[in-house]
Order: structure tokens, then sequence, then C-alpha cells
């Protein structure tokens, strides 16, 4: 059973928090006790503002290649780019990148094994070849983003959202293989 004593400071304490009625004026109030705890928090107009992240920025003049046996190709992030199957690629970024990751994908969003190299100076300069030669065929992406995030970041701070280019394999995908039916034993 509840002590109707108990209840009457947090009535008191309800009642005194309950907005002003329309046209009814409001009289300013001088800060409490705990109102330098609350500031400290950085809870009053009189704290230190919160920082925001930087905003995300599209790297531009961005430049990416698939090199074949014979050829090298250039690719379009906005168009899929055939390459052949013996393909590495080359990726020129215009800003230094330490964190940045080049990956190819496939259509589940699997990693394609692959070996890569990094050169980040003035520019950075991402290298990727695969472990073996693609199967014909096959649509795979190539990305590059964060190695922490999946924005790429920059010495000064600055945040770049992440880029892909769609290509397709040259070639006929391979059939599917099945093999022999094995007869019902009865």
């Amino acid at each position: 059973m509840r002590s109707p004593l108990l209840l009457a400071p947090l009535a008191l304490a309800l009642a005194a928090c309950q907005a002003p009625s329309p046209g009814e004026p409001v009289a300013p109030t001088a800060p409490g006790p705990g109102a330098a705890n609350v500031a400290a928090a950085g809870n009053l107009a009189g704290a230190a503002p919160i920082a925001l992240p930087p905003p995300v920025l599209e790297l531009r003049g961005t430049s990416a290649s698939a090199t074949g046996r014979s050829s090298t190709t250039p690719l379009s992030p906005a168009a899929e780019t055939t390459v052949e199957p013996g393909s590495s690629f080359l990726v020129e970024l215009p800003v230094a990148l330490a964190d940045a990751r080049l990956s190819l994908l496939d259509g589940a969003d699997g990693m394609i094994p692959s070996t890569g190299t990094r050169e980040v100076g003035q520019a950075t300069v991402l290298r990727l070849t695969p472990a073996a030669a693609l199967p014909p065929g096959t649509r795979l992406r190539l990305r590059i983003d964060g190695a922490s995030t999946r924005e790429l970041h920059g010495a000064d701070g600055r945040r770049f959202a992440p880029l892909e280019w769609p290509v397709q394999v040259a070639g006929e995908p391979e059939p599917a293989r099945v093999g022999p039916r094995k007869a019902k034993q009865r």
C-alpha cells in the first residue's frame, strides 16, 4: 500500500513542471544550483558547440582502367565496361588517402581473391590483380572505399564517398556442370 505522504512531493514537482496556459505570462527564472553541472555537460546555450563531422565529398578527377593482355581500357562509373578475363586494375586518386581500399566484388558482394598495392603521396595510386583469371561473362564491381569505414579519409580531415565501376568479363559464361545422374536403387 502506498502512502499518500510519499506521493505528495511527486505531485508537487509535477505541478511545478506544467506548461503555462496560452496567454499566461512566463516569468524568467534564475538558474538553480545544478545549472553549472548541466552547462558543463553541454546541454545549455552557454556550453561549447558540438563539432559536426565534415561533409562527405565526391572524389573528382579520379581515373580507373583495366589492363589485359592486348589493351588498357578506361573504366566509367556510369556504364558497364567489358574487360579481359586476365585483367588487372589501376585507380588514380587526385588526393592523398592513406585508408583507401580497392576491391573487386561479385554480384553477391563477395570479394574476388586478389593482391594489390597502394602508393600514397600528393595523390594515391591503387593497383589490384586478381589471383586467377576472371570467369568469362561475369558481372563484377571494382570498388574503392575506406579501410575502417565506408568513407575515405584525407589527411586534412576531409571525407570522400566510395566509388564503384561496373565491369563485365568478356566471353560467354561457362555452362553449369551437371554430373552424371545416379540410377535409383530399388
